[in-house]
C-alpha cells in the first residue's frame, strides 16, 4: 500500500495512523486501569506517546499490507470485580475510541463545510487531512472489531464462551492463522470474506450524511 502512495501522502498518513493506534491502546489501557487493573499503568502505557505503542512489524504490515497492528496492552482480568465483563468492556475500548475520532473529525468538517467562520480552512491540504483521519479510524474499528484473535472483537467471543475452557483456548491458538488466512484470501485472490472495505464504505457514508446537508456539497 505504501509504495502506491505520494510522499506528501506517506507524510500525513503515517503520523496519522500512529496516533490512532496510541489513542486505541491507551484507551484499552486506561479502562482496564478504571476498573481496577495496575498492569498497563506500570508497564508505561498510560500515554499517547506512539513510542510507547509502536510496534514496528506490525506497522510495517500496516502499511504495506494494508492489515498491521500496534503492541497490545497487558491487562490481567483477574483484578476486576466482573472479570469477563470488564474483558468486554476493555476489548470494547480501543475500537470505540477510533470510531469517536472518526464522529469528531466528521463534525469539524460540517464546521468547515458549513460555517463561514472556517472558511478559512477550506483548502485540500485540510480536508484531505480531515479524510485520512476519518478513513483511518473508521477502518481500525471495524478491523478490530472482527471476531478472530487477536482482535478486540475476539476477546468478546471468550467473554461469552468462558465457561468452555478448551473451546477457548483453540480458539485463541489457531485463530490467528484462520485471520491470516482470510487477509490474505482478501488480499492476493480477490476473495473479500472480510467486507471491511464495503463496511467502511458504507460507514463513512452514513457519518457524513448525518452532518453535513447536501446543499453544503
Amino acid at each position: 500500500m505504501i509504495l502506491k502512495l505520494s510522499i506528501q501522502e506517506i507524510i500525513i498518513l503515517v503520523p496519522i495512523l500512529l496516533l490512532s493506534l496510541s489513542v486505541h491502546e491507551f484507551s484499552h489501557g486506561m479502562v482496564s486501569t478504571l476498573l481496577g487493573d495496575s498492569t498497563p499503568g506500570r508497564d508505561g502505557r498510560l500515554t499517547l506517546n506512539p513510542l510507547r505503542h509502536l510496534d514496528i512489524f506490525g506497522t510495517l504490515m500496516l502499511l504495506t499490507a494494508g492489515f498491521g497492528w500496534a503492541k497490545p496492552v497487558r491487562i490481567d482480568i483477574n483484578s476486576y470485580k466482573n472479570k469477563y465483563s470488564g474483558l468486554v468492556l476493555t476489548s470494547l475500548a480501543g475500537p470505540l475510541s477510533n470510531f469517536l475520532i472518526a464522529l469528531l473529525f466528521t463534525f469539524f468538517l460540517r464546521l468547515i463545510v458549513v460555517y463561514d467562520a472556517f472558511k478559512f480552512l477550506q483548502t485540500d491540504s485540510v480536508i484531505n487531512i480531515i479524510q485520512y483521519v476519518m478513513i483511518i479510524n473508521i477502518l481500525l474499528f471495524i478491523f478490530n472489531m472482527v471476531p478472530i484473535p487477536p482482535l478486540d472483537g475476539s476477546r468478546i467471543i471468550t467473554a461469552l464462551f468462558n465457561r468452555n475452557k478448551d473451546f477457548v483456548q483453540n480458539y485463541n491458538r489457531y485463530g490467528v492463522y484462520l485471520l491470516l488466512a482470510l487477509l490474505m484470501m482478501n488480499r492476493f485472490f480477490d476473495v473479500e470474506i472480510l467486507p471491511i472495505s464495503r463496511m467502511m464504505g458504507a460507514i463513512l457514508r452514513l457519518m457524513i450524511s448525518l452532518v453535513i446537508p447536501e446543499t453544503a456539497g
